[in-house]
C-alpha cells in the first residue's frame, strides 16, 4: 500500500472503515521511519552511542518493515549503524579504563552495546537474506543483469559486508567482558555475534574468489570469539552440523581450523571437531552421503593443511577403516598419506615417528586389497603421491611395487588406471638406474656377490688366525694389575672380600672366573677371588702350591699368570661360570675394529660397502624383473574397449622405452595399430607417443639428432610384419604433413641410400623404406630424385639385391594415387611413359632373375609388377613383354632339357622354380590387370564422359557453338594421340 499513491489518506481510510485497523496504523509507521531515523541521527550527535536507550524501537520498526521499506533507508539505516557501533568501539577503551565508573553507567554502556550489536546484526542478515534470495531469482530467470542485485545508489551488499564484519570484530577485541557481573560474558550475547558469521556461511557463493576479503574477516572474527569468549564448545557443534548440511563449507571451514590452530594457538579445537567425527555411527553416516561426504572432504583437506597438528588425533578416525562408508575410509587413508608426506618424511626420524610411519604404510598397504574398488583406487594415488615425492622408504620398493602389478588385473578400470599410473612413477622415480635391464643387471649382480663372499671368507679366515698370544696380552696388562694388587694389599683383607664361592664350584671353575676376570681387565675382581681361593682350596695344587720365600706380591702375580696362561685359556669363549658371559667389550673388539688398528678398520669398511653394493644390485634386479612382469601384463592391455585405461598404457610403455628396458620395443611395436583407431584420443595419443620417442633425440647437432632418429626407426623395421610397416607408414606421412620432420633427417636417409655414408646393407634397406613412407605425405621426396632411385635398386649389378629393389618400387609407388580417382578431378591422372628408364630397368631385372631359385625375386616382382600398373601408359604391353621374354627362357630351358635327355618316350621336364616363377609372375600380371580394368580405365573413362557432357552443355550456347571442334575435345580429355 505505501508504493502507491492513495486517494484516501490513513486516517480518512481508517474512518471510513474499509481497511482493517492493524494494515492501517502499519502503513503510518512505515511512513513516519524516515523522520524517526532523523530525530534519531540527532540525538545520537547530542547524546552518542547512548542514544540508542531511547531510539531503539526506531530500529527495530526498521528491522520489521525491512522488506516494506525504501531501499535508500535501509542503506541509509546501516550506514548510521555503523557509525553508532563504530564510535561506541572508540568511546568504550576510556570508559572501562575508568576505575571509578558507577554501576548506572556501566549498565548503560552494557545496554547499548547489546542494542547497537543486535540492530547491526539483525541488518546484515536482513541484508544478505535479501542478497540471497536476489541470486536464486537470477539464477531462475537466467543470466540477467549483473547490476540486478545493486540499487539506483550504486550499494553493493557483497562489498558492504566485510566492513561490518571487521567492526564486530575491532568491539570483540576490547576487554568488553568488565562491563557484565563478575565478568562474566553472556553466552547469548556470543551467539548473537558468531551466529551471523555461520549465517554468512552459508550462503553457496561465500566461496568463489570474490568473496575471499568477506572469508577472511568471517575467520577473524570467529577466532577472537575462541580465544577471549570460550566458544570451542559451540564452534565445534556448528562446524559439525555444516559440514552435515552444506558441501560447498568444507574447504572454507579447513582454512578457518587451520588458521585458527596456527595463528590463534587453538590447537584444541582441531582436536575437539576430528573427535566428533570420529564418534559418528556408522548408521548415521550411511543415511546421511551428503554429511559422510563433508566429513571426507573436511579431514582430507585438513591433513594438507596442518597434518602435524592432525596426526595426535588420528587414534579417534581408526576405526572408520572398518566401517561401511567407504569415504570416510579413503579419508582417514588420504590423511596418513599426507602424515607421511609432510611429517613423517627424511632419514632422520626418531624411532617413534618411523614406527608411526610404517603403521602407517602397512595400512595403505592393506587397504589396496579393500572391498570396495574407489578405495583400491583411491590407495594407488596415495601410493602415486608418495613415490613422486621420493618419500617412500627402499626397504618398501618391493612390496609396494609387486601390490601394484597385483592391481592391474583388478576388474575395476579406475584401479588398472590408477595401478598404471603408479608403476610409470616408480620408473621415474626409481633410485637404482635411469636404464633398467634384468639381463644387464644379472651379471653385474652375480660378480659383486661372489665377491662379497669372498671377502667374508677372507675376514673369517683372518678373525680365525687372529688370536693374540697369551704372553703378549699377560706383558700388556702387568703394569696395571700389579698397580692394582699394590692397593688391594695395603688393605685389610675382610673388608675388601666381594666375590664369593660358593659350594658347589670347584678349583677349576674359580681358575676359569679368575681368566675371565682377567680377560675383561677386572683386576681387581680377580685378586680378590684369588685371595678367597688361596683360603677355600688349601689342598688343590692349583692353589697350594706357591714358593714361601717370594713376597706375597711376587705370589699373587705368579699365580695370576699361571691361571692366565694356563688351558683355560683355551676355553675363554666357552667356559660359562656365575659370573656370566664374555663382556661387551670383546664383542665391540670383533665387530667393529677400534682407531688404534686402522687395518682392520678399512677392511671392514669395504665389507661393509661391498654389502650395501650387493644389496642395492639385489634390489635393482628384483625390480626390474617387476617391472618385466609388468610390461607382459600391461601389453595385454594396449586393446582395451576403455579409451583412458589405453591411453595410460600408451603413457607407461614411453616411459618405460626411455628408461632402456629391452621388452618395452615390443609394446612400442604392439601400439602402432592403435594409429587406425576411430577414438581421436587413442590415436592422438599413439601419435603423441611416437613424437616423444623418436623427434626428440639426443644429439648436438641436427645431424646427430636425425641419425639417432633414423636408428631408433630402423629399428622398429627389422623384421616387423606388413601391418605394422603400414602402421608406421601412416605415423610418418602425419609427421611429414605437419612438417614435424626435419630437414635433415632427409638428407641423412638418401646419403645412406646412395652409399654416400657408410652403412650396411640392412641399412640402407631401411633407409629407402623409411624415404618411401615419407614420400607418402610429401611425394616430391621421391618424385624429385626419381632417376636416383632407379639406380638404387635396380642398377645392373649381378646378383640383384631384391629386398632392396622391391623397397625401391614400394617408394616409387607413392608417387600414384592408389584411391579410385574422384569423379571430380577433371586433370588425368599421373602416369609415365612406357619408354621410361624405369620401366626398361624393371623389364630386365625381372626377366634376368627369372631363371635364378631366389626366394626373394617373386615379392620383388609381384611389387614391380604393381607399380608398373600404377605409373605407366599402357602397363599392359610392358608386361606382355616381360611375360614373353619370361616364357621364352623357360621354353629355351625345357628345349636344353629334352636334347640332353636320351629315348624317344622320355617327356621333357621343366625345373619346378622355373615353372613356379612363370605361373607366379602370369598370376600377378592377370590381378593387376583386372584392378586396372576395374580403378584405372573405370575412372578414366567416367572422367572423360563428363569432361564431354560438360563440353556438350556449353556447345548448347548460341554464342559458344561454333567455338568448340572435337579436335579441341579430344585433346582436353586426353583422347589426341593416346
Amino acid at each position: 500500500l505505501c508504493e502507491f499513491r492513495l486517494p484516501l489518506s490513513p486516517e480518512e481510510l481508517l474512518k471510513s472503515g474499509g481497511v482493517n485497523q492493524y494494515v492501517v496504523q502499519e502503513i503510518l509507521s512505515i511512513r513516519n521511519l524516515p523522520s524517526q531515523l532523523r530525530a534519531f541521527q540527532a540525538a545520537f550527535r547530542a547524546q552518542g552511542p547512548l542514544a540508542m536507550l531511547e531510539h531503539f524501537d526506531t530500529i527495530y520498526s526498521i528491522l520489521h518493515h525491512f522488506r516494506s521499506i525504501d531501499p535508500g533507508l535501509k542503506e541509509d539505516t546501516l550506514e548510521f549503524l555503523i557509525k553508532v557501533v563504530s564510535r561506541h568501539s572508540q568511546e568504550l577503551p576510556t570508559v572501562l579504563d575508568d576505575e571509578a565508573l558507577s554501576v548506572s553507567v556501566r549498565s548503560a554502556h552494557l545496554n547499548a552495546l547489546k542494542m547497537n550489536c543486535y540492530a547491526l546484526i539483525r541488518l546484515l542478515e536482513s541484508f544478505e537474506t535479501m542478497s540471497s534470495q536476489t541470486s536464486l531469482m537470477d539464477l531462475d530467470l537466467g543470466k540477467g543483469k549483473k547490476a540486478r542485485a545493486k540499487t539506483v545508489h550504486g550499494f553493493d551488499w557483497e562489498e558492504e559486508r566485510q566492513p561490518v564484519l571487521q567492526l564486530l570484530t575491532q568491539l570483540l577485541q576490547l576487554d568488553i567482558r568488565h562491563l557484565w557481573n563478575h565478568s562474566v560474558i553472556e553466552e547469548e550475547f556470543v551467539s548473537l555475534v558468531t551466529g551471523c558469521c555461520y549465517r554468512l556461511l552459508e550462503n553457496p557463493t561465500i566461496s568463489h574468489q570474490k568473496n575471499r576479503p568477506t572469508r577472511e574477516a568471517i575467520t577473524r572474527l570467529l577466532g577472537v570469539a575462541l580465544t577471549r569468549y570460550n566458544h570451542m564448545l559451540s564452534a565445534t557443534v556448528k562446524i559439525i552440523q555444516m559440514l552435515q548440511h552444506f558441501e560447498h563449507l568444507a574447504p572454507v571451514l579447513v582454512a578457518a581450523v587451520s588458521l585458527w590452530a596456527t595463528d590463534y594457538g587453538m590447537k584444541s579445537i582441531v582436536g575437539e571437531i576430528v573427535r566428533e567425527i570420529g564418534q559418528k555411527c556408522p548408521q548415521e553416516l550411511s543415511r546421511d552421503p551428503a554429511g559422510a561426504k563433508g566429513f571426507a572432504a573436511f579431514l582430507t583437506e585438513l591433513a594438507e593443511r596442518i597434518p602435524a597438528i592432525l596426526m595426535s588425533s588420528m587414534c579417534v578416525l581408526l576405526d572408520h577403516l572398518d566401517r561401511e562408508n567407504y569415504m570416510m575410509r579413503n579419508a582417514v587413508l588420504a590423511a596418513m598419506a599426507e602424515m607421511v608426506l609432510q611429517v613423517l618424511n627424511g632419514d632422520q626420524l626418531e624411532e617413534a615417528a618411523r614406527d608411526t610411519r610404517d603403521q602407517f604404510l602397512d595400512t595403505l598397504q592393506a587397504h589396496g586389497h579393500d572391498v570396495n574398488s574407489f578405495v583400491r583406487s583411491r590407495v594407488l594415488q596415495l601410493f602415486t603421491r608418495i613415490v613422486q615425492q621420493k618419500a617412500l622408504p627402499l626397504t618398501r620398493f618391493q612390496a609396494v611395487v609387486a601390490l601394484a602389478v597385483g592391481r592391474l588385473a583388478d576388474k575395476s578400470v579406475l584401479v588398472c588406471k590408477n595401478a598404471i599410473q603408479l608403476l610409470a612413477s616408480f620408473l621415474a622415480n626409481n633410485p637404482f638406474s635411469c636404464k633398467l635391464s634384468d639381463t644387464d643387471l644379472a651379471g653385474p649382480l652375480q660378480k659383486e656377490t661372489q665377491k662379497l663372499q669372498e671377502m667374508r671368507a677372507q675376514r673369517q679366515a683372518a678373525a680365525a688366525s687372529a688370536v693374540l698370544d697369551p704372553e703378549e696380552e699377560w706383558e700388556a696388562m702387568l703394569p696395571e694389575l700389579k698397580a692394582t694388587l699394590q692397593q688391594l694389599l695395603k688393605l685389610p683383607q675382610e673388608e675388601e672380600i666381594l666375590e664369593a664361592i660358593a659350594k658347589t664350584e670347584t678349583s677349576e671353575d674359580v681358575k676359569a672366573r679368575i681368566h675371565q676376570l682377567l680377560a675383561r681387565a677386572s683386576y681387581k675382581q680377580a685378586i680378590l677371588l684369588t685371595r678367597e681361593a688361596l683360603g677355600h682350596f688349601q689342598e688343590s695344587e692349583s692353589f697350594s702350591h706357591m714358593d714361601p720365600e717370594d713376597s706375597e706380591e711376587a705370589r699373587f702375580l705368579n699365580l695370576l699368570e699361571t691361571i692366565f696362561k694356563g688351558p683355560a685359556a683355551s676355553t675363554q669363549e666357552n667356559s660359562q661360570g656365575p659370573a656370566g658371559n664374555t663382556g661387551p667389550e670383546q664383542t665391540v673388539c670383533e665387530d667393529k675394529p677400534s682407531a688404534s688398528e686402522p687395518g682392520k678398520a678399512r677392511e671392514h669398511d669395504e665389507l661393509v660397502k661391498q654389502e650395501m653394493l650387493v644389496q642395492y644390485l639385489q634390489d635393482a634386479y628384483s625390480f626390474s624383473l617387476k617391472i618385466t612382469e609388468a610390461i607382459s601384463i600391461i601389453s595385454k592391455m594396449m586393446y582395451e574397449n576403455t579409451t583412458t585405461v589405453v591411453q595410460e598404457v600408451i603413457e607407461f610403455f614411453v616411459m618405460v622405452f626411455q628408461f632402456g628396458v629391452p621388452q618395452a620395443l615390443l609394446g612400442v611395436r604392439r601400439m602402432l595399430p592403435l594409429v587406425w583407431s576411430k577414438e581421436p584420443g587413442v590415436r592422438e595419443a599413439v601419435l603423441n607417443a611416437y613424437r616423444q620417442l623418436y623427434l626428440s633425440p639426443k644429439g648436438d647437432s641436427a645431424r646427430a639428432k636425425a641419425q639417432a632418429l633414423i636408428q631408433n626407426l630402423s629399428l622398429l623395421l627389422v623384421n616387423a610384419s606388413v601391418g605394422t610397416i603400414q602402421c608406421l607408414e601412416e605415423i610418418l606421412c602425419e609427421f611429414v604433413q605437419k612438417d614435424e620432420l626435419k630437414p635433415a633427417v632427409t638428407q641423412v636417409l638418401w646419403e645412406q641410400a646412395t652409399e654416400k655414408a657408410p652403412c650396411s646393407p640392412l641399412e640402407r634397406c631401411c633407409s629407402v623404406m623409411l624415404l618411401g613412407m615419407m614420400a607418402r605425405g610429401k611425394p616430391e621426396i621421391v618424385g624429385s630424385n626419381l632417376d636416383t632411385l632407379v639406380s638404387i635398386g635396380l642398377d645392373e649389378k649381378v646378383p640383384q639385391d631384391y629386398r632392396l629393389a622391391q623397397q625401391v618400387c614400394h617408394a616409387i609407388a607413392n608417387l600414384s594415387d592408389r584411391r579410385k580417382p574422384s569423379l571430380s578431378k577433371r586433370h588425368p591422372p599421373f602416369r609415365l611413359p612406357q619408354e621410361h628408364r624405369l620401366f626398361e630397368r624393371l623389364r630386365e631385372v625381372i626377366i634376368k632373375g627369372f631363371i635364378y631359385p631366389d626366394p626373394l625375386w617373386i615379392p620383388f616382382k609381384e611389387e614391380a609388377v604393381t607399380l608398373i600398373y600404377q605409373l605407366a601408359e599402357g602397363p599392359e604391353v610392358i608386361c606382355a613383354q616381360i611375360l614373353q621374354g619370361c616364357a621364352k627362357q623357360a621354353l629355351e630351358k625345357l628345349q636344353e632339357k629334352s636334347s640332353t635327355q636320351e629315348g624317344p618316350k622320355n617327356t621333357p621336364m621343366l625345373p619346378t622354380s622355373l615353372l613356379m616363377n612363370l605361373l607366379s609372375l602370369a598370376g600377378d600380371v592377370a590381378l593387376q590387370q583386372l584392378v586396372h580394368l576395374e580403378q584405372a580405365v573405370s575412372g578414366e573413362l567416367c572422367r572423360r564422359r563428363l569432361l564431354r557432357e560438360e563440353q556438350e552443355q556449353k556447345t548448347k550456347d548460341p554464342k559458344e557453338k561454333h567455338t568448340g571442334s572435337e579436335t579441341a575435345l579430344e585433346e582436353e580429355m586426353g583422347l589426341a594421340g593416346g
